[in-house]
């Protein structure tokens, strides 16, 4: 599968914001916006960004509508997610696929937007990039490193040539295309026509607040349906709050060096990116290395064009 890469930001680019899953707060967004309109670019809050409908900002084609409506306006060079919550899988049926990959752009969000990274990885043949959102690490801060890494790759499609991780479950080498995010949400696309093509890729896992056997019961799901089997490696985010009670590693790690015990591909754990810790931004559908005898991941080619 050849995938294209959106064009890369310049200063005064603008930046289009949409809110396609939960309901945001009015001053939370407008300190995230500031934050984006600090670092050289020009804002455009999406008409729907801030409506409400039951827990869902606007109802299912409103959302819909905006995103599409963002990426097919040319003044609009990137699109930048306000958060996540729940409701981005209620929008990817109203979704036009062969337009979104006629009109490639920087699209930036995580968690529950897994979901869109992916389908657009996957229907849409472009890069996207996994990593903040504007009411959540823009409005709260972020740590100097992953903030210069999310602009590198925004900007030149270079950030940290490698990110590294604490704890090599399986040790090897692999390369392939990235891919995943929360595995919570990746879970509840199988069996619906969005479901995750894992076949050769580095699979990006991570979670919140999910108690191990939660995890464990997840990654049997995934096995079972098949989506472990082929895959080049496997890398696990910090896991935030889903080490148990005591906050002890060993119980999840022993969980997930059981299911994983018949695969001879390497398995990491501890990328610091997703929830919790300083999310480093990673761009799916791009080829990266896991190296889990020198324990990082490997970007090898830029994320933008």
């Amino acid at each position: 599968m050849l995938l294209r890469k959106p064009p890369r930001l310049c200063p005064g680019d603008l930046i289009g914001v949409i809110s396609p899953a939960a309901a945001v707060e009015a001053e939370t967004l407008r300190r995230g916006c500031e934050a984006v309109e600090h670092r050289g670019f020009r804002v455009r809050v999406g008409s729907h960004a801030l409506h409400r409908h039951r827990f869902l900002a606007g109802t299912d084609h409103e959302r819909a509508d905006e995103l599409m409506d963002m990426f097919c306006d040319p003044d609009v060079h990137g699109i930048f997610c306000s958060r996540a919550g729940y409701g981005s899988g209620r929008v990817l049926p109203l979704l036009d696929f062969s337009r979104l990959a006629q009109t490639p752009k920087i699209f930036l969000g995580y968690s529950d937007v897994t979901l869109l990274l992916n389908a657009f990885v996957q229907y849409a043949h472009f890069v996207c990039l996994h990593g903040p959102v504007v009411a959540g690490e823009f409005a709260k801060g972020f740590s100097e490193r992953s903030l210069t890494h999310l602009l590198g790759l925004l900007t030149t499609g270079i950030g940290e040539p490698a990110l590294a991780f604490p704890t090599t479950i399986h040790d090897g080498v692999a390369e392939g295309r990235l891919i995943g995010g929360c595995l919570s949400v990746l879970v509840s696309t199988l069996g619906t026509p969005f479901s995750l093509d894992t076949k050769g890729a580095i699979l990006f896992l991570e979670d919140v607040g999910e108690k191990p056997y939660r995890i464990d019961r997840m990654l049997i799901q995934l096995k079972q349906a098949g989506k472990l089997a082929g895959v080049a490696g496997v890398v696990f985010g910090e896991m935030s709050g889903c080490l148990g009670d005591n906050n002890d590693p060993a119980l999840l790690l022993s969980i997930i060096a059981d299911i994983f015990a018949e695969y001879a591909y390497p398995v990491g754990f501890g990328l610091p990116a997703g929830h919790g810790g300083e999310n480093f931004a990673l761009p799916l559908g791009t080829v990266v290395r896991l190296d889990t005898i020198e324990q990082h991941v490997c970007f090898l080619e830029p994320a933008v064009e």
